[in-house]
């Protein structure tokens, strides 16, 4: 068995009627925040709201655990392929911070749940322990 070890781990709740708020009162809002393929994502859905909310989460959640905050709004896509956990992409200076601090973009690990009320996300960074 692989030994791991968790150097950095977020948590993010956004609420949906706040994201949805939003959304309506600054339809461009959707540009600043996400990327093309996470609104052909969200669009797909009837509740578009909890998922944007759900991203937003992640986004976050990637931020803290990485410990760099929000320095970024585009800076981290969620993916999702068809029947599997959503993954990360990380760019700019996201993606400069966590190679400054050792964090390769597949070691970020993220879940994503949603209610009507909220959206909640959790990213683990998970590294393999270096031998002694």
């Amino acid at each position: 068995m692989k030994n791991f070890v968790v150097p950095g781990i977020g948590v993010d709740v956004v609420d949906v009627e706040r994201m949805q708020f939003a959304l309506e009162r600054t339809p461009r809002i959707r540009q600043r925040l996400f990327t093309e393929a996470e609104i052909s994502y969200c669009e797909k859905f009837r509740f578009a709201e909890r998922h944007y909310a759900g991203r937003w989460a992640a986004k976050e959640a990637v931020t803290k655990a990485l410990g760099c905050g929000l320095i970024q709004w585009n800076g981290v896509e969620v993916m999702r392929l068809p029947r599997q956990a959503p993954t990360v992409r990380i760019f700019g200076k996201i993606e400069r911070f966590a190679e400054m601090v050792g964090v390769r973009e597949d070691e970020l690990h993220i879940s994503i749940t949603h209610s009507e009320l909220s959206a909640v996300a959790v990213c683990v960074v998970r590294k393999r322990e270096e031998p002694a």
